[in-house]
């Protein structure tokens, strides 16, 4: 699992704020106990949002009490100041009010604090959760683009490596003097094909290089042929996998006059489809 990713997905945020679901509060409990990074993550929040509640804490204001008083003797609570003896606990000053108020009616003043402290902590979490809410969103887009434009370099990177290997591979066998180069030109019906055959005078070795042809069409393979004293020889199919213009290995030739290349259906043929003649180029 990713540590980092499961913080900043908000699941903690709604842990605190009691939003969780019973199976999400279930899985973060116990990775709490095997992680101290989630562990300190989910303190730190709950250390937040008390601040939070604290900052936005609202006193009881007077006139909120004078109406919790005039409740009480609504409900025949404590004593209704309708005559000259006026019950102790009613006083004028705002002082004495509170200090009246608090010993009377604690239970009540308490249930309103409380409602206060639950209003204030709504607040806080209100806000704690929309700015994690936008914080995680930012990043997340952010990390999304940074991992689309680190996907896209190392695909150019792998592709110039890929390039760089061939150029490579052809460098060396060009400024290798035993290697004689033939250039296959496109026939008649197809002009703008080309390709290259590097053949070996010692090694006999043959590669092969489709520096401008198509792509072969499924369940087809371009086949090599030399042309041994007027006789087609194959020298084997070029790989379906292979990059067009790396130079493949293919089957080792002695002698010859001439190379050319068909398209053949997959695996080679013993002789020629003369139809599917594409280039050919005389030694």
């Amino acid at each position: 699992m990713d540590i980092e990713a499961y913080i900043s997905s908000g699941i903690i945020e709604s842990y605190v704020l009691g939003l969780a679901s019973e199976e999400e509060v279930s899985i973060l409990n116990c990775i709490r106990k095997n992680n101290s990074a989630v562990d300190e993550a989910v303190i730190e929040a709950e250390k937040m949002l008390e601040n939070l509640a604290e900052i936005q804490a609202v006193a009881m204001p007077i006139s909120l009490k004078v109406k919790i008083w005039a409740r009480l003797e609504d409900e025949n609570l404590v004593a209704k100041n309708d005559s000259a003896d006026l019950p102790p606990t009613l006083i004028t000053s705002s002082d004495e009010y509170d200090k009246s108020l608090k010993n009377s009616s604690t239970e009540e003043q308490t249930a309103q604090i409380v409602s206060l402290r639950s209003y204030g902590w709504a607040i806080a979490a209100s806000v704690l959760l929309a700015l994690s809410a936008g914080a995680n969103l930012f990043f997340y887009q952010q990390q999304q683009q940074d991992r689309q434009m680190l996907a896209q370099t190392n695909t150019q990177l792998n592709s110039k490596q890929t390039t760089l290997a061939v150029l490579q591979d052809k460098w060396a066998l060009i400024q290798n003097p035993a290697i004689k180069t033939i250039s296959l030109k496109g026939v008649e019906t197809k002009p703008d094909l080309h390709a290259l055959v590097y053949w070996d005078q010692h090694s006999k070795a043959v590669y092969l290089s489709l520096e401008h042809m198509p792509v072969p069409p499924k369940g087809k393979q371009y086949q090599l042929w030399a042309m041994v004293d007027g006789q087609p020889v194959s020298a084997g199919v070029f790989p379906v996998a292979a990059s067009n213009q790396m130079a493949s290995k293919m089957l080792d030739v002695a002698k010859a006059q001439a190379f050319a290349i068909t398209l053949e259906d997959e695996g080679g043929k013993p002789s020629p489809t003369l139809t599917e003649l594409c280039v050919m180029g005389n030694i």
